[in-house]
């Protein structure tokens, strides 16, 4: 291979000793011919993390970078990576996302129908078929996906940082991840890629795999997540107000909330909260359908909860 990249794989990653193992081990098994790198940025881990890097880099066939900082968060460790890349392309995963064989030749493809700078590709991700059924990770994260299917280009809201590529120059003018910023983070970044010209489409043939087992209190913690970050996004840029409240982001005016929403607020005061989630648990067990439909509700009441709270703070 190369000693010149043409691609970097950016991998930020805290704690999850096992699972980067996977997921490096399955970059190092890719079938392609395109000369590729993997740089790795630590994040402050205290467990086996650096043990795991050393050994990719020791022993692995594609190169093999290991970055270390001080824990500063996921988006710091990204723009680390990124600063020392030297691949014209970036592709940007999680240490949770464990790539099929074709996934760096399928992105390298998809680059080259397409052509352009401008040009960023979303790979497909979907649950790893090794971890038990979860059916919060199906809520979360496949219903992200089904909802691009058929689609050939997507809006910035789909700049999804677990399987994604895009020029490093293109990256740079755009300024990188926001370390403020703990979630939404990339589609925050996908607008401001977007206002530079950036267009996104969706490859579903580049795969990779999500490994990361989705439980209830997680579920409902990214609801809370969202709902902090759609706030200081908007503090960042208030002009995006019609963007963000299409994303979820409801308040005082000009942020009101639809009388639906209002509606549902009514139906899930925040004492019965643990009788809906009591309820949610029973109805899953009967119909999989109706429970994922109060799951949806009570995920959306806890994300307008964040929002009030980081509103008022």
């Amino acid at each position: 291979m190369s000693d010149v990249p043409v691609l970097s794989v950016i991998i930020p990653t805290y704690n999850r000793a096992d699972t980067l193992r996977l997921c490096l081990r399955a970059f190092d098994r890719q079938t392609t011919d395109v000369p590729f790198e993997i740089v790795v940025c630590d994040d402050g881990s205290t467990d086996a993390t650096g043990t795991v890097i050393s050994r990719a880099v020791a022993a692995g066939r594609v190169p093999v970078v290991h970055l270390r900082q001080e824990n500063q968060g996921a988006n710091a460790a990204r723009n680390h990576a990124i600063g020392v890349a030297r691949g014209e392309r970036l592709l940007i995963v999680n240490d949770d996302t464990i790539p099929s064989p074709g996934l760096v030749a399928a992105h390298r493809a998809a680059h080259a129908k397409r052509g352009g700078r401008e040009t960023a590709i979303l790979g497909r991700m979907t649950i790893d078929p090794a971890l038990p059924f979860s059916p919060f990770s199906a809520l979360h994260h496949d219903a992200s996906y089904d909802a691009l299917a058929g689609r050939v280009e997507v809006g910035w809201d789909a700049f999804l940082t677990c399987n994604v590529s895009v020029d490093r120059r293109l990256l740079d003018e755009a300024g990188g991840f926001d370390p403020r910023l703990t979630w939404h983070e990339d589609i925050e970044l996908g607008e401001r890629l977007a206002r530079r010209g950036m267009h996104l489409f969706y490859a579903p043939e580049a795969l990779a795999y999500h490994h990361h087992l989705l439980d209830e209190a997680a579920y409902l913690r990214i609801a809370e997540r969202e709902g902090a970050a759609l706030v200081l996004w908007y503090r960042k840029r208030p002009d995006l107000v019609a963007d963000l409240t299409r994303l979820g982001l409801v308040g005082p005016p000009p942020l009101a909330a639809s009388p639906r929403h209002r509606v549902a607020d009514l139906a899930m005061p925040t004492a019965l909260l643990p009788g809906w989630q009591m309820a949610a648990r029973a109805l899953t067990r009967i119909s999989p359908e109706a429970g994922r439909t109060i799951w949806r509700r009570l995920f959306q009441r806890q994300k307008r909860l964040a929002i009030a709270r980081a509103l008022a703070a």
